[in-house]
């Protein structure tokens, strides 16, 4: 086994370890062992990502093998060749920035949960939860095969569900958990059938074997409708893209799952699970590529997405529903760039939006700790005397997410705006006016926020004690509404 490959192992298996080691050992381990196990194992996940990226842009090394034979059978009727189900990895420059992306992101959100939980009773359960995601989402984007892509997208599907049901006392928290789970299983149907669509045309899940028949499946055609095989799989395989990355009509489980606590916001909403689905595509683009109707689909799909989720946003009252809704939009925005065949440009912004969509969770959950965990930005105002540092984190979030040349986000929107504007696929006008609109709906919903929150009159002494609506409020499971002066 060479070095490389070692390093391959340790990624997913340190965050795997430190879950495993947190939920089965956290009582005796205590507060301060949990978290530092659980911490320990990202922290080496993301070293050992980080080496591997140096190997993969600056070397131009690729890793691509075989770790475990799962499941073999004979030569099968239709099938002389026999089946092999194995586990594996494909790294490559797209697999090492997901993989730097998630680790890192996860990393920070693993030291913030140490002052955000630190007066819940779930403590080390919660610890352990947030590292089997981790691993989960490894596992996905590190794969070589469909089984195993199928295994990490069931996976972060499961631990997500354990995620946002976290405070299981509160019904609300129940029900968005239950949600999230029946609307990603209907996703997740299409996506179940677009992989045995593929395996039954190319006995084969592995993804260099699938890729290297695409120019066959472009040929065939289903057996009863006459339709395009590769059209069908394409399609297949976005719904479950739809599910997982939160694509209108299948969005709307990700407002709900704000119930969970902050810091799964920012891990699951910001940077890791939501992106599985642009992952996805982005990896069997050499499928995509050859069915233009796919295209128009996930290109339609995702300027709906990007337009009518911004206007959502500058609607809501909640502080994380609005960058819940934010998230969504700017999803649509990476959505759009798959189907104007721009995929470098989707995970671009893929990565500028988790580093600067985590920031500004992070700094929303800082201001709901500060208000008591009241999440009403009508009650708030004048944060910036009491708050400078969240104050001044939200503000560089806000230009990175609205676009402000000089700032990230300001160099993946435009070119994605750049590449659809080059598209002449089927809806691709409807498109371009949906994300230069959305730009204008960005910067409109982002500082509705940061002046409600930040700036203006003083609104929270007026409501001092007010006991808010349990539906809405309490992103903390203690209902500990004092009001009054923030801290």
């Amino acid at each position: 086994m060479t070095g490389l490959l070692k390093l391959c192992l340790l990624v997913p298996l340190a965050p795997l370890a430190g879950a495993l080691a947190a939920g089965l050992f956290g009582r005796s381990l205590g507060r301060a062992g949990a978290h530092v196990v659980a911490i320990a194992g990202v922290l080496v996940a993301t070293v050992a990502s980080a080496i591997l990226f140096s190997a993969v842009i600056f070397d131009h090394q690729t890793v691509t093998a075989a770790v475990y034979t799962w499941a073999q059978a004979g030569s099968l009727p239709g099938l002389p060749g026999g089946l092999h189900l194995e586990v594996g990895f494909l790294i490559d420059p797209l697999t090492v920035t997901m993989m730097l992306v998630v680790t890192f992101v996860s990393l920070m959100v693993h030291i913030y949960t140490i002052g955000y939980m630190a007066d819940d009773p779930g403590y080390q359960r919660f610890f352990s939860y947030i590292s089997l995601f981790t691993f989960s989402m490894l596992m996905l984007v590190m794969s070589n095969n469909f089984l195993q892509l199928f295994f990490g997208w069931e996976a972060v599907g499961l631990v997500s569900y354990l995620l946002i049901g976290f405070w299981y006392t509160r019904p609300t928290a129940i029900y968005a958990s239950l949600k999230a789970f029946l609307v990603n299983r209907v996703g997740d149907l299409g996506f179940v059938l677009g992989i045995g669509l593929i395996y039954a045309y190319c006995g084969t899940l592995d993804y260099a074997a699938v890729f290297a028949k695409a120019a066959v499946l472009a040929s065939a055609y289903l057996p009863a409708t006459g339709g395009s095989v590769l059209t069908a799989i394409c399609i297949c395989l976005f719904i479950g893209a739809m599910g997982k990355s939160a694509q209108f009509p299948l969005h709307v489980w990700l407002p709900d799952s704000m119930e969970g606590p902050t810091p799964i916001s920012a891990l699951i909403h910001a940077a890791t699970m939501v992106t599985a689905g642009i992952f996805m595509v982005a990896r069997t683009s050499p499928l995509f590529e050859l069915s233009e109707t796919a295209l128009s689909f996930v290109l339609v799909i995702g300027a709906i997405t990007a337009l009518f989720m911004g206007f959502l946003g500058i609607v809501q009252n909640d502080i994380k529903r609005v960058v819940a809704y934010s998230t969504l939009s700017q999803l649509g925005y990476m959505t759009v760039a798959l189907g104007a065949s721009a995929y470098p440009v989707a995970i671009f912004h893929l990565m500028t939006h988790a580093f600067f969509k985590a920031l500004l969770f992070l700094a929303a959950g800082s201001v709901i700790m500060g208000m008591h965990h009241d999440q009403d930005i009508r009650r708030m105002g004048g944060l910036w005397r009491h708050m400078p540092i969240t104050w001044i984190t939200s503000l560089i979030g806000a230009l990175a997410l609205i676009g402000l040349p000089g700032f990230a986000g300001f160099y993946s929107k435009d070119s994605i705006i750049e590449a659809v504007g080059r598209s002449h696929l089927a809806g691709s006008g409807f498109a371009q006016f949906a994300v230069t609109a959305g730009v204008f709906v960005t910067a409109l919903y982002t500082f509705r926020m940061f002046f409600l929150v930040f700036h203006g009159k003083e609104r929270f002494g007026a409501h001092a004690g007010h006991d808010h609506d349990p539906a809405h409020g309490g992103d903390h499971g203690h209902g500990d509404d004092h009001g009054g002066t923030p801290h």
